[in-house]
């Protein structure tokens, strides 16, 4: 078996990366802007999209412009901020079922309501 604890890599889960990027948790977003030496409301400006579902506030990596893929998958389809990633994306896995990808996003949406 896969050891899955920091994310797949199999052809299912970059897809996931070219269609809709995972969500963060609330305290990831200043380990990503440390990571990438910014403020957190530059990298919140610069990187991240604002998603509002059930009047709550969540933040997800852009896409880049004119297409689906996160902004930070690189051309050769590696995460460029790999050890920050949002939580989704270590958890979801396009190679399974897409009742944990409900299930995470609704554990996300707890952590920013409180």
């Amino acid at each position: 078996m896969k050891n899955k604890r920091h994310g797949c890599t199999c052809k299912k889960c970059i897809e996931c990366c070219t269609r809709d990027p995972g969500w963060f948790f609330p305290d990831e977003i200043e380990l990503a802007a440390n990571f990438l030496n910014v403020t957190e409301p530059e990298f919140i400006r610069d990187y991240c999209t604002e998603h509002f579902e059930h009047n709550i506030y969540t933040l997800s990596p852009k896409k880049k412009t004119n297409k689906k893929e996160c902004i930070f998958l690189s051309k050769d389809k590696q995460c460029n901020i790999h050890e920050v990633k949002p939580y989704e994306c270590r958890k979801v896995y396009g190679c399974e079922s897409e009742s944990r990808h409900r299930r995470i996003r609704d554990i996300i949406k707890g952590k920013w309501q409180k």
